[in-house]
């Protein structure tokens, strides 16, 4: 039996499923994994963005839409595939190629086609999100089994710290981490 992703199970919320395969490969360039170290897939970032856009205003899911139509487009284009299809490297020299637009837009060069502000628009979505979804809460789809807190070393979320964790130079990969969900067991141990 062939190896399945794991997006192609995954019942989407907002996306369909090539919106969330071209989204999910832009997150995996934007945070990739290696050295052993979780990136966007691991932390299932596009889980996060999924629900996300569900819940939100219809500009923003159009954004999300036409942007991945509009790179798609590009990438059919130039190199006869739908981006998720293309090696990183292609990958990577697209997405430089979005990135290279919004700084000529930033210093007041003239502007590109106009797919080219809607993709400059989309990957500034896509990049915010992404940082989101590996640092969330893990309640919220993101930052699977906290992986991203575990990447940086943060302990989630804590009721307080006591005055050695709060001193320069402590090591706060020693407190264990806690989710929201954990401080909610907590509480209701407590009140039991």
């Amino acid at each position: 039996m062939p190896a399945t992703n794991e997006t192609t199970l995954t019942r989407w919320q907002f996306f369909t499923a090539t919106e969330a395969e071209t989204v999910d490969a832009v997150c995996a360039r934007i945070f990739p994994s290696g050295d052993g170290k979780p990136g966007a897939r691991e932390t299932k970032v596009i889980t996060y963005m999924d629900r996300t856009t569900a819940n939100e205003e219809e500009a923003l899911r159009r954004c999300y839409r036409d942007g991945v139509e509009a790179l798609n487009a590009l990438t059919c284009e130039l190199y006869g595939q739908r981006f998720a299809k293309l090696s990183d490297e292609h990958q990577d020299e697209v997405l430089e190629r979005v990135e290279a637009s919004t700084a000529a837009e930033s210093t007041g060069a003239p502007e590109g086609p106009e797919d080219e502000g809607l993709l400059t628009t989309f990957f500034a979505l896509v990049w915010e999100h992404t940082i989101q979804g590996m640092f969330c809460d893990p309640q919220y789809g993101g930052n699977h089994e906290a992986l991203g807190w575990q990447l940086v070393g943060f302990p989630g979320a804590q009721w307080g710290y006591d005055a050695e964790q709060m001193r320069p130079g402590f090591d706060s990969k020693t407190i264990p981490i806690k989710t929201l969900e954990d401080l909610r067991r907590e509480l209701r141990r407590a009140d039991a």
